[in-house]
């Protein structure tokens, strides 16, 4: 009768230890990647963009498993050279449901905020210092999980919002005034303008 009741316990152990996100993968980095690492000098990590000073990295070599989903396709943001943020398209309404109920069951319930102009709904949990979001935009039929260390995740927003205000009072294309009065109105109206 012993020998029953043990082997449950230990399948159900390898069970629950493999293939899933836990609060352990999250600890000081994500999974195996250690937040603040310089992305440009570690191996395999090839620089696929960039907007203002935050850079974008994927690693095809790269592969994990959130609660049994298998995700390759990641992107790392990286500012100031230090990795501060995940980023994980998510291609269908299954996954994402998956990846909620998974979520709420290790992070508890999440705050949830909806933008309307976008149809945007977005789900965030809290973790130490990581927040998790998952997003859907129920127009575009577009879905993203991202993992942000908040520490560096709140300079990197500064400074971008400092970089588009600069960028603001120094438009690259001419509008008249008019115009421009316009689009600083929608722009405040989204909280995106200048303050």
């Amino acid at each position: 009768m012993r020998k029953p009741v043990y082997l449950t316990f230990l399948l159900a152990v390898l069970l629950m230890s493999t293939g899933s996100l836990y609060a352990a993968d999250l600890k000081d980095g994500f999974f195996d990647i250690q937040w603040r690492t310089d992305l440009s000098q570690t191996a395999g990590f090839q620089k696929v963009g960039e907007n203002l000073n935050v850079s974008y990295f994927m690693n095809p070599k790269l592969l994990y498993t959130i609660n049994d989903i298998r995700i390759a396709d990641v992107v790392y943001g990286s500012y100031a050279n230090q990795f501060f943020a995940v980023y994980i398209n998510i291609e269908t309404i299954e996954v994402f449901a998956q990846l909620r109920r998974h979520m709420n069951r290790n992070y508890g319930l999440p705050k949830i905020t909806r933008a309307m102009p976008a149809e945007q709904t977005t789900y965030q949990w809290k973790h130490k210092k990581t927040k998790i979001k998952l997003k859907i935009y129920e127009n575009k039929n577009n879905m993203k999980l991202a993992f942000y260390y908040t520490p560096f995740s709140r300079q990197a927003n500064e400074s971008q919002q400092e970089a588009f205000h600069e960028n603001f009072r120094r438009p690259r294309f001419p509008l008249d005034d008019r115009s421009m009065q316009r689009a600083k109105d929608l722009m405040e109206l989204e909280g995106l303008g200048p303050r």
